[in-house]
């Protein structure tokens, strides 16, 4: 896999050339072919850079257990791929600079000693450049197709919630225009609702555990009249939430059933839009 700067992939996209690479040392970006849907994974990753690891006060395995591990592999056959490699508690790509990089998490604290300026300021570097490629990325579709979709994958820990009945998928709408997309938005909802796994309850729902404020949606809100973000959080009952050992035969069959419902979502988006997949 090519190893690329920031300059060096955006070239590469507004080129319109196919790769696989990791952008400096950050993420991945797979493009297969130019079509009009991205899947992006961006809580995927578990790497924490080496001048950040002695400090951390937390281990692999409280990580690991905020994190989204699977999420890359779930969306890795798609055309169009973005997947963080970096944990969430270096610099978390949901969250808006502001407030990216932690000073504590879920009720802990994350650092021995608090960054550096310079620390947080490379953390936020990197939280920059994975956006500026998403947006390079967005306008290279809208280029050819006139709009594009962007599913922006997540998953969520269950067992710590108080409600009992939480959804398979949720779709987070709180940032789209749902007069524009509310036909899209309600398609994937439905689509995701015909998935049915053996001896668990599989239901799809909009805003009934996170409401879809991550910052994928709100970066690309600019660009909203031609380019939808479709939040979207699997529960993680494909997985062993406290261990992260996944659970190998129900994760291979629900990832066949999601990507073909995440197809037919696309599908429908691209008649939506009049569009061709060029």
């Amino acid at each position: 896999m090519l190893k690329l700067t920031e300059k060096e992939c955006v070239e590469k996209i507004v080129a319109g050339e196919i790769f696989h690479a990791v952008i400096e040392d950050g993420f991945r970006v797979k493009i297969d072919k130019y079509s009009y849907f991205v899947c992006t994974a961006i809580h995927d990753g578990h790497n924490l850079r080496e001048s950040l690891r002695d400090n951390c006060l937390l281990d692999e395995s409280e990580r690991l257990y905020e994190e989204d591990p699977y999420t890359g592999a779930l969306i890795e056959d798609m055309p169009i791929t973005l997947t963080g490699l970096d944990s969430r508690y270096e610099y978390d790509l949901n969250r808006g600079e502001e407030n990216c990089v932690y000073e504590t998490a879920w009720g802990k604290e994350v650092w021995k000693q608090p960054l550096t300026e310079e620390q947080k300021n490379e953390s936020l570097e990197k939280h920059r450049c994975f956006y500026r490629v998403a947006v390079a990325l967005a306008r290279k579709l809208q280029a050819i197709h006139g709009s594009c979709l962007f599913y922006d994958m997540h998953s969520y820990n269950y067992i710590r919630r108080e409600e009992h009945d939480t959804p398979a998928f949720n779709i987070g709408t709180e940032q789209l225009d749902k007069k524009r997309w509310g036909d899209v938005i309600n398609h994937w909802n439905n689509s995701l609702n015909k998935i049915e796994m053996p001896d668990t309850v599989m239901r799809s729902a909009l805003d009934e555990v996170f409401y879809g404020r991550g910052n994928q949606a709100t970066v690309m809100k600019p660009y909203a009249e031609n380019v939808l973000v479709l939040p979207t959080e699997l529960k993680k009952n494909f997985m062993d939430e406290l261990t992260g050992t996944l659970h190998t035969s129900f994760f291979r069959q629900l990832k066949e059933y999601f990507c073909r419902q995440l197809l037919e979502n696309s599908l429908y988006f691209a008649r939506h839009e009049s569009l061709t997949d060029n």
